[in-house]
């Protein structure tokens, strides 16, 4: 009943899946002659005679099972290496290539693909098998599947031989579809040799032969071959031994990071007293102490050597960003080059937006980052409105940005541009990434070691994280940021320095962009506000839709920052259990798998 079963799957699998052509094909003749070494390797010969019918094809292929899961333990899989030595053909292209098949699967694809053929055609396939013999109390034991039971074509014939370097003890045969205990057509042995005969298989069905050897047959005795299974589990597999070393090597990564932050990163200030550490002197330089308060930051009522806003902005933040290329603006228009009109919105869901207007000054005073901003601001003519650049003025900020980098260090406060340190240092941390990666992969997949690869993937995190932290500044750029903070101490706390204030002429306007770029607008507004009258030059740069009141000018230029900042930055849209004793079956041994046509 079984094989009328089978019968009718095949049946059905030729008529709806392979058609007439597959229907045409089989194998008239398949002998297999298996040799067991005194090593317990087995080589192996089979001779295919494949008739293709009329159809023509290039020939065939093999399918081996070359690893299997290991029952007893879920970790493995059993191997058995495979060594083809040749494929010999008299009548038909024997060219032949190995390929991994996938699912434990080699495969054997023998033919030209230049070449085609019909009719029967005889090969003969040899090779080596490794790891195939089970080791039982009281013997060995091959289990094979001869004839496996993925070939998609009929078997008229099978002849097996299997010679034995010892006296071949017990014999046994199954044949039919997988899981089936019906006995081959004939199986005998002595003591030398065992052959067994197989007739009229289906599509599907195989051949298993089973073979008893004294435990003395071969040496040293069979033990299977193990394979961990490339699993995520195994690749990262956790044990004592293994987290003792990732640990160490974590340590021994960040610790290393942390030196070369700690070595290359650092600022570096003037050797002496406070006064020395500002102002400069003749005993050279070290690196800033860890955990310095710069509490010697003297107190300055004007911006340091005339520095301009955009200047100081980088310096202090090692960045050349949209808020001190927009303060750079506000500072060209309180000294005269430009006016800022602000144009209210219309209706509820509209934006403010400015004009700008180019006055005629002479720019010869102005430094390459300001002539460059004032360039483009006015490119297309001497009236701008702020949302006509939206999109378009991507790249001339990115000009203007190029400009303040390089001023920081023609004035010496950087032995490098900040910004390519940090990028060098970005891409030496995607290439540490990458690399941990690679070789995290391979420790997991060739060794199970992938848990030794994680503090190489993190070291490189860091490695990213500490890049914006590389830039130093030299003992100039230090001594000139401790003035600046100075600086930025006094606009911080106007309120107290009013007296001071008063009796300057536009102190108000003047210092605004710099307030602006040390986020201390409203401070500043608030503490003018008790003046009560505005700044003589409070309308002459900067045209608003109300009367001058310090707190409301305070928050319409914090609008005109926020909202021009945004502008100029936006881009256009980018697109082994035994044979016997009642356990074999057919299809139960290793080896087998199948073939068929190309």
């Amino acid at each position: 009943m079984r094989r009328l079963g089978v019968l009718a799957i095949a049946t059905v699998c030729l008529v709806l899946g392979a058609g007439p052509a597959r229907a045409a094909e089989r194998i008239p003749s398949y002998g297999v002659d298996i040799t067991i070494e005194p090593d317990g390797s087995i080589e192996v010969v089979e001779t295919i005679t494949y008739d293709f019918g009329s159809t023509p094809h290039h020939g065939i292929f093999r399918d081996i099972p070359t690893a299997v899961p290991y029952e007893p333990n879920d970790r493995y899989d059993r191997v058995f290496p495979l060594h083809v030595d040749s494929v010999t053909s008299a009548t038909a292209p024997d060219r032949y290539e190995v390929q991994d098949a996938g699912e434990g699967l080699t495969r054997i694809r023998i033919g030209d693909p230049d070449q085609e053929v019909t009719g029967d055609h005889t090969y003969e396939i040899r090779y080596l098998v490794e790891g195939t013999l089970n080791t039982f109390d009281d013997h060995l034991e091959l289990n094979w599947n001869a004839v496996g039971d993925q070939w998609d074509v009929g078997i008229d014939r099978v002849d097996v031989t299997v010679r034995a370097p010892a006296g071949i003890e017990r014999v046994t045969c199954f044949a039919g579809a997988t899981g089936s205990t019906d006995p081959c057509a004939a199986a005998r042995s002595d003591a030398s040799s065992a052959t067994f005969r197989a007739k009229g298989l289906f599509p599907f069905e195989g051949m298993t032969v089973v073979v008893a050897l004294p435990r003395s047959a071969v040496s040293p005795t069979p033990t299977p071959i193990l394979r961990e299974r490339a699993t995520f589990a195994n690749a990262f597999r956790v044990t004592p031994v293994r987290a003792g070393a990732a640990a160490g090597l974590a340590v021994l990564f960040s610790g290393s990071i942390a030196g070369l932050l700690w070595s290359t990163g650092r600022d570096r200030r003037y050797r002496g007293s406070p006064i020395d550490q500002v102002m400069g002197g003749n005993a050279g330089d070290q690196p800033v102490p860890f955990g310095d308060a710069d509490t010697s930051a003297p107190v300055e009522f004007a911006p340091p050597d005339e520095l301009r806003p955009g200047q100081i902005g980088t310096l202090i933040d090692e960045r050349a960003n949209t808020l001190d290329v927009t303060a750079t603006i506000i500072d060209l228009a309180v000294r005269g080059f430009l006016t800022i009109q602000e144009i209210p919105k219309e209706g509820w869901f509209g934006k403010p937006d400015w004009r700008l207007v180019k006055l005629q000054k002479d720019s010869t005073e102005l430094l390459p980052f300001e002539r460059s901003l004032l360039d483009g601001l006015f490119r297309d003519g001497d009236e701008v409105l702020m949302s006509s650049l939206r999109t378009t003025f991507a790249e001339r900020l990115g000009k203007v940005e190029e400009e303040l980098y390089a001023d920081v260090v023609r004035n010496g406060w950087f032995l490098r541009r900040p910004d390519k340190v940090r990028t060098t240092w970005h891409a030496l941390a995607v290439l540490a990434l990458v690399g941990s990666v690679v070789l995290t992969w391979i420790l997991g997949r060739v060794w199970h070691l992938g848990i030794l690869g994680v503090p190489f993937a993190a070291a490189s995190l860091f490695l990213w994280w500490a890049a914006k932290r590389m830039p130093a500044r030299t003992a100039k750029g230090t001594a000139t940021l401790r003035r600046v903070r100075g600086f930025r101490t006094v606009i911080e706390k106007a309120e107290t320095n009013m007296s001071r204030w008063a009796e300057q002429e536009n102190v108000f306007t003047r210092y605004l962009p710099y307030a602006i770029v040390f986020g201390a607008t409203e401070k500043w507004a608030k503490a003018f506000a008790s003046l009560g009258d505005p700044p003589a030059d409070a309308t002459s740069w900067y045209v608003g839709t109300r009367p001058f009141v310090y707190g409301e000018f305070a928050h319409a230029i914090d609008g005109f920052t926020v909202a021009t900042s945004g502008i100029i930055a936006s881009t256009p849209a980018g697109s082994g259990a035994s044979g016997f004793s009642g356990g074999g079956f057919s299809g139960g041994g290793v080896g087998g798998g199948g073939g068929g046509s190309w």
